[in-house]
């Protein structure tokens, strides 16, 4: 037996009417892409001790997670990968990573208020004056870079 146009417009009217299931989270990240040795990385923090991005500094993405290694370097490291292989490679244009880094309330359902450590990708390059002083004890080991290629 063949579905009739009537039962395939039934179908796709009813379908489309039901009530759908929100969209959670997934899991995952951007990829972790080396950085081309063509490419140009240059350091837009203040000269200050410790700095982070303003409040108002717009993200593409945000991750807070719990130190998993003593090796830092290769945290922030990873980190600006993660800008390079965002999207297709272009859209990612600075990256910012610290440890003790405030998680914002609602981040996956949570209170917010934890201090993790901070991986924060940006749609622009960002500039000296795109950053504050952090509060005492936060934000430490800032590293931030500028992808340029």
């Amino acid at each position: 037996m063949r579905p009739t146009p009537t039962i395939l417009a039934a179908t796709a009217t009813l379908s489309t009417a039901l009530p759908t299931t929100p969209i959670s989270p997934r899991a995952g990240a951007p990829y972790i892409i080396p950085i081309p040795p063509t490419c140009t990385i240059t350091n837009p923090l203040p000269p200050c001790p410790s700095s982070i991005p303003a409040p108002t500094t717009q993200t593409l993405y945000t991750a807070y997670y719990p130190s998993f290694t003593t090796n830092t370097t290769a945290m922030a490291l990873q980190c600006l990968q993660q800008c390079y292989g965002y999207g297709n490679h272009t859209q990612c244009k600075s990256a910012f990573w610290a440890e003790n880094m405030v998680t914002p309330q609602g981040y996956y359902g949570s209170q917010g208020g934890q201090l993790q450590t901070a991986c924060l990708l940006f749609g622009r390059e960002l500039k000296a004056g795109d950053f504050v002083g952090a509060p005492e004890g936060q934000g430490t080991g800032g590293v931030a870079g500028n992808i340029f290629c």
